[in-house]
C-alpha cells in the first residue's frame, strides 16, 4: 500500500510508517495516547516498538511543520 501511495503522491507520502499494534489498540481502549498511559501498564518490547514508530512520525511531522513555516529550529 505505501509503494502505492508514493508511486501516486510523490514526496507527498511520509516516510516514516505508524506500526499497527497492540500498545495502541489498548491505550485507545481507556481513551488515552501512548504518552499518558505508561510503559508499566503494557508489554513492554510491545510498548517500545509502538513508542519508537509513535516518536518518529511526530518528528517527521514537526520536521515538515517547520520547513512549511520556514523555521529551521
Amino acid at each position: 500500500m505505501a509503494a502505492l501511495l508514493r508511486n501516486l503522491f510523490d514526496d507527498h507520502v511520509m516516510t516514516n510508517p505508524m506500526v499497527k499494534s497492540a500498545a495502541v489498540s489498548d491505550a485507545g481502549l481507556t481513551k488515552q495516547t501512548l504518552y499518558e498511559i505508561g510503559r508499566e501498564n503494557l508489554t513492554r518490547a510491545t510498548y517500545d516498538r509502538a513508542m519508537e514508530s509513535l516518536d518518529a512520525v511526530n518528528a517527521e511531522v514537526e520536521g515538515l511543520m517547520k520547513v512549511a513555516w520556514g523555521r529551521t529550529r
